[in-house]
């Protein structure tokens, strides 16, 4: 999405999912219309403290990483896309003047001044026209995001030290929705307004998509990390991968069944405050979007989509990332909500071919690829004319 896109011929693209506990690699191809193969993959552990609050901070280790990742799995690529995340990255859709996009081009960060909150001077801007805006024939809808430039530019230092030509940079959020919902051959995201939690290692982001749009995403200072340090307090003197084996034990299902062991009830208790205080702010952002639909003229959401035009209520939540694994998770967030909850696996899309990666490795990893893939996927799949819209930096 951000600026700083470049096209180079025939390249092999691999997206590049660099996370604050693991690293993820995956390279894809395309195998026909609305078909694509999942030919390469594999993770390894990000290099301890070599990334913070979304920044890389050890760009040569996480690039010696990355290099070496590659390596193991076989991929071969020389480009790639990577991603961005966190509470310093601003999307918002906004109403504007109508006028020429290369004229918004010119003018975006004195435009997007109006409306983020961040220093625009140390962030880079980047912007989609979403269309007209209905009832104001002198308006049209933006779609704006901003980035701190440090994050932006430590993701492209690390993949120039993992000899890695930098394609794009693109926003976690869009890379989810189009491995779950844009590519899919069953189109689960038509007529319906979902939730996609994204519980990662050190935050999770909630991103709402309405009828294949996408709507707001919000970042949660609650993931896997505060789980893992809740369980301290029953298992003081394990060390850290003994902590996230025990984590992988915890059964929130625990909690809902009165027959449950009082060794499962005492791991789920351990992480349950951390997981209450993660679904009060999910349950905080899906009232915020329903709050904005009620309120157009002051709305952050996507041009037309109000409670009287059709935006709808969130029916669904869909749970990915390395700490959705945890077992019982979606019947205990279902019963805390109120909401269905789903743990999608981005394997089971009929447009995805995973012949070539084994199924035990699928089945243990599935949940951390879902980005990665997105980010594979992202050059096959856009339209040249976006493409040529990115090139340009803002």
């Amino acid at each position: 999405m951000l600026g700083l896109a470049q096209i180079f011929g025939k390249e092999t693209v691999a997206g590049v999912d660099i996370g604050s506990r693991w690293i993820k690699v995956v390279q894809a191809e395309a195998q026909g219309p609305g078909r694509w193969r999942i030919g390469k993959a594999g993770l390894a552990p990000t290099p301890e403290n070599a990334v913070h609050d979304g920044v890389v901070v050890e760009p040569a280790a996480v690039g010696s990483a990355i290099r070496e990742l590659m390596k193991a799995s076989s991929i071969e690529a020389n480009g790639a896309a990577a991603a961005i995340s966190g509470a310093s990255v601003i999307v918002r859709h906004v109403k504007m003047p109508r006028m020429a996009e290369a004229v918004l081009r010119k003018s975006v960060r004195f435009e997007a001044a109006k409306y983020i909150s961040t220093s625009v001077e140390d962030s880079l801007i980047e912007f989609e026209i979403t269309g007209p805006v209905p009832g104001e024939d002198d308006k049209m809808g933006v779609m704006l995001v901003a980035a701190p430039q440090d994050m932006v530019e430590s993701r492209l230092a690390a993949l120039s030290h993992a000899g890695l030509t930098p394609v794009a940079v693109d926003v976690e959020a869009f890379a989810l929705q189009r491995a779950l919902l844009d590519l899919s051959a069953t189109r689960p995201g038509e007529g319906a307004t979902l939730a996609l939690l994204d519980i990662g290692a050190a935050s999770t982001d909630v991103n709402i998509v309405t009828d294949g749009r996408f709507a707001l995403t919000r970042n949660i200072d609650y993931a896997g990390d505060h789980f893992t340090k809740a369980l301290q307090a029953l298992h003081p003197q394990a060390d850290r991968a003994q902590l996230e084996q025990i984590k992988r034990e915890v059964d929130m299902s625990a909690l809902l069944s009165p027959d449950a062991g009082l060794e499962a009830q005492s791991l789920a208790r351990a992480v349950q405050p951390v997981m209450d205080e993660l679904l009060r702010e999910v349950r905080r952002s899906i009232n915020y979007y329903q709050s904005q639909l009620m309120d157009p003229a002051n709305s952050n959401l996507p041009a037309g989509v109000t409670a009287e035009t059709g935006g709808g209520t969130v029916s669904r939540i869909v749970v990915t990332g390395g700490s959705a694994r945890m077992a019982g998770l979606e019947a205990y967030m279902a019963a805390r909500l109120g909401l269905p909850v789903e743990a999608w696996n981005v394997c089971d899309n009929p447009a995805f071919d995973m012949t070539a990666l084994a199924p035990s490795f699928l089945s243990e990893n599935a949940a951390l690829l879902t980005t990665g893939m997105g980010l594979a996927l992202k050059e096959l799949t856009e339209a040249p004319a976006a493409k040529g819209r990115r090139a340009k930096a803002a």
